[in-house]
């Protein structure tokens, strides 16, 4: 009996172990090969009236790290019936990108839900998909309140959650509760739990928006209600879950540097149970593992050292020795080591009438940082219970359900904020491991494996077995842009009847001509299907789970965008989006510059008015060098060309340069063999260049081919065409240049709200200070400015202040 009592023993030990290694395994293998991305949009206000562009810029992080898995960003506007009706694809660069969209000047006063992600966060659940609410003004007001949420005519409701998920018998448990109205806001609500026989055990009441906390011990058999008193005075009797008779429970103070865990078992238990381990993981990394023994006590508690912990979110799961999951906890990690410093000057401010005002942005490191700044009038206000960049990366990107002022929760290190963040955790789902399947070594199924950037794909139909494409053959296009610009592509064969070439940078429509190298009776015998690799996304989504986007709007935004528009009403009928009445009047602007028409005529989105060096290749005067390298050698400080053996290599700042033709990516040796003859124009981009994959950190060399009057280009007679759509376009901010104006009389009214909105600050090694300008509009007596982002290492920054002129 001894020995077969010892071999039992022996294979609980190697099966513990095997399922631990198993469990370690798989967690760093979700860690590696499924890292989880939280997404935070930044955007120039918070509500807009009709006409104007909502201007974004979105950050992308996995952990405590900026992401480069994801290549495309998509970005939609949602109506309240849940019709999608409007959508952009935007290209992922240095872990952001930027992006607009315009509201028609007819478009009726509406509430619009944002929603942007990537599909790689579509493999997971939807839950952590960022949305946020838009409101739009027209002259007519603001949208009704919504009343078509399927709640509509509901009383508040509340909510139980035993700390450790289930209430266990005899064991003393904390319980917290979470009441809201029909519309999932926070409502206060008071009470008492009762059992079944209708006596008192211990009265409750919210602390903190409809939320709270109370200790009860469930006797065995026992039921509980509680009786309650909603904010109409109407009482409501809600049941609390039922006891389990045997069980475990864990109890862990939110507050702290270290944080105790205090566990507890009855005495009955499976044999399991009695020794079990404690796991913490945070940013999907294990940070902390013990052994427990409860085979001779049923108490015992212990602590997780968290001192040198990243903030975040930390999750606490309690296994038995079997490895089956007993009870888990999050609880917020607050270190305070999230931000880097940066700072805003303002070195000239004037709020008289299109007055020129500066700003200056510092950084107080060299490490490279990817900023967005807006100033807007600060008459308009700020939303109430709203997100920022440090409330949805470290709490509403983690968990589930409506978080009501997240940002309420990073406002002091207070411990009765610190408390009433814990009633967040106590009250709310989160990211959770599916432990079974890690424990069988499974990882989910991936409806969208990767991620890749824009592809133009083509399919053929009609090709018989009989005759089948040669191996050799390729695809030769002709690709025109909405900007009349051409360039050349060989799109090779890479499946039995598909041709691809990825990265294909181009944005918007562009016309396609094509035609086989090889077999060129092909186009006449075949059909070919052109697109892009974008995800199609659904026209719909549900809107009766999201019932507290349609709330009541803070009346005093709605008050000043209401005048703005009243008076753009008043001085003019035609509203430029650009922010200006124009009433037929010339607007006297200085001549440009050669090379500033240059880059109108040749680059766009991304390659346009960029920081760098431009040459005209259009004269004679740079047309006697060899080759494009030959040319740039010595001419930009800090750009190194080496060649050997044939080929050049380009670097700035120690990264490899990115190299571009007509704005497609190329090979040095490409640009080698093109004959400046051949060039129109050339621009070196200072790095970082956002518009190249990878992020572009050691800037870019863009050559622009003659086309238009300077050379005359294929039509593509006698070949097929097709449309392909591209990358959403996208536009530079206008900020109107009063100093460049003759006369203020040209612009009849200028009632901006956005007076700028920067998407792309860029700091690093010998860029600390950016310099910042723009003008006031006609009536704005002080400015909110609004600085977010994030430096390469995955630190956060947020500044927001008001800026008023001193000595008025």
């Amino acid at each position: 009996m001894k020995k077969f009592t010892l071999l039992i023993a022996v294979l609980i030990i190697k099966f513990t172990t095997v399922y631990s290694q198993v469990i370690d395994s798989m967690m760093k293998v979700y860690a590696e090969d499924l890292p989880e991305q939280k997404v935070h949009v930044h955007f120039d206000k918070d509500i807009y009236r009709a006409g104007e562009t909502i201007w974004f810029k979105s950050y992308l992080l996995s952990g405590f790290q900026l992401t480069n898995n994801s290549k495309n960003f998509y970005a939609e506007l949602i109506d309240r019936q849940g019709n999608v009706v409007q959508r952009k694809v935007y290209p992922v660069t240095e872990s952001s990108a930027a992006g607009y969209f315009d509201i028609p000047e007819n478009f009726p006063a509406n509430d619009l839900i944002f929603r942007g992600y990537t599909t790689w966060m579509l493999n997971f659940d939807t839950a952590f998909v960022y949305e946020k609410q838009l409101n739009i003004v027209d002259k007519n007001g603001v949208a009704a309140k919504n009343t078509t949420s399927a709640n509509q005519s509901a009383t508040a409701t509340i909510q139980f959650f035993a700390e450790s998920g289930n209430l266990v018998s005899q064991l003393e448990s904390e319980v917290a509760f979470k009441a809201n109205d029909n519309y999932g806001l926070p409502v206060v609500a008071k009470g008492n739990i009762v059992n079944s026989k209708g006596k008192v055990v211990t009265p409750f009441a919210s602390k903190h928006d409809g939320m709270g906390t109370f200790k009860l011990t469930p006797e065995a058999g026992e039921t509980y209600n509680a009786v309650w008193t909603d904010p109409s005075g109407t009482q409501q009797t809600t049941a609390l879950p039922a006891a389990k008779n045997q069980g475990l429970i864990m109890h862990m103070p939110g507050a702290g540097k270290k944080k105790v865990y205090v566990l507890n078992r009855t005495n009955e238990v499976p044999e399991a149970w009695k020794t079990v381990y404690i796991v913490a993981q945070l940013g999907q990394q294990k940070v902390y593992r013990a052994k427990v023994s409860l085979q001779n006590v049923a108490f015992t508690s212990g602590a997780i050292s968290t001192d040198n912990f990243p903030s975040g979110i930390l999750t606490v799961t309690v296994f038995s020795e079997t490895w089956e999951p007993i009870v888990e906890r999050i609880v917020m990690i607050n270190n305070n080591n999230y931000t880097f410093e940066a700072k805003v000057n303002a070195p000239e401010i004037n709020t008289n009438i299109r007055a020129k005002n500066t700003l200056e942005v510092e950084v107080g490191d060299t490490l490279l940082s990817n900023l967005s700044i807006a100033v807007t009038d600060a008459s308009l206000g700020r939303q109430k219970n709203d997100d920022n960049i440090i409330s949805r990366l470290l709490l509403t990107g983690d968990i589930k359900g409506y978080v009501h002022n997240p940002t309420y929760y990073f406002s002091n290190n207070s411990d009765s904020i610190a408390a009433h963040l814990d009633l967040v955790l106590l009250t709310h789902g989160w990211r959770r491991y599916n432990w079974s399947d890690l424990a069988a070594g499974k990882k989910p199924v991936l409806k969208f494996p990767n991620d890749p950037a824009l592809s133009l794909n083509a399919k053929i139909f009609g090709i018989s077995s009989a005759s089948p494409l040669r191996q050799d053959e390729e695809i030769f296009a002709i690709v025109k842009g909405t900007d009349s610009s051409s360039h050349f592509l060989s799109i090779p064969k890479t499946g039995k009847d598909q041709f691809s070439i990825n990265n294909a940078l181009f944005f918007d429509t562009i016309k396609l001509y094509y035609d086989f190298t090889k077999d060129r009776k092909l186009k006449d015998r075949a059909s070919v299907f052109f697109d892009n690799n974008f995800y199609k996304g659904s026209r719909k989504i549900n809107m009766l789970s999201r019932p507290w986007y349609f709330q009541n709007k803070d009346t005093g935004i709605l008050n000043r965008t209401r005048f703005l528009a009243d008076q753009l009403t008043k001085f003019g009928s035609k509203f430029d989006p650009k922010g200006n009445v124009l009433e037929n009047v010339t607007v006297k602007t200085r001549v440009k510059s050669p090379l500033e028409k240059l880059d109108e005529k040749y680059a766009s989105g991304m390659f346009r008015n960029t920081d760098g060096y431009n040459f005209d290749f259009t004269s004679d005067a740079n047309s006697y060098a060899q080759d494009i390298f030959s040319f740039l050698q010595g001419r930009v400080p800090g750009l190194q060309i080496s060649r050997g053996g044939g080929s050049a290599s380009v670097s700035w700042r120690g990264s490899q340069t990115s190299l571009f033709i007509d704005e497609m990516q190329a090979d040095p040796e490409r640009l080698s063999s093109l004959s400046v003859n051949d060039i129109a124009y050339v621009k070196v981009i200072r790095p970082p260049f956002m518009g190249a994959m990878g992020g572009g950190a050691g800037g870019a060399i863009a050559v622009y081919t003659r086309r238009g009057g300077d050379v005359q280009m294929p039509a593509g007679k006698g070949l097929n065409s097709t449309v392909v759509v591209g990358y959403s376009s996208n536009k530079q901010f206008y900020s109107p240049d009063y100093a460049s104006r003759n006369s203020s009389s040209d612009v009849v009214a200028d009632y901006r709200s956005t007076l700028f909105w920067n998407p792309a600050v860029l700091t690093g090694p010998g860029r600390q200070k950016v310099r910042l300008e723009f003008y006031n509009n006609d009536i704005s007596k002080s400015f909110r400015v609004i600085l977010e982002g994030v430096n390469e290492i995955g630190k956060m920054v947020r500044i927001e202040k008001v800026i008023e002129a001193t000595g008025r």
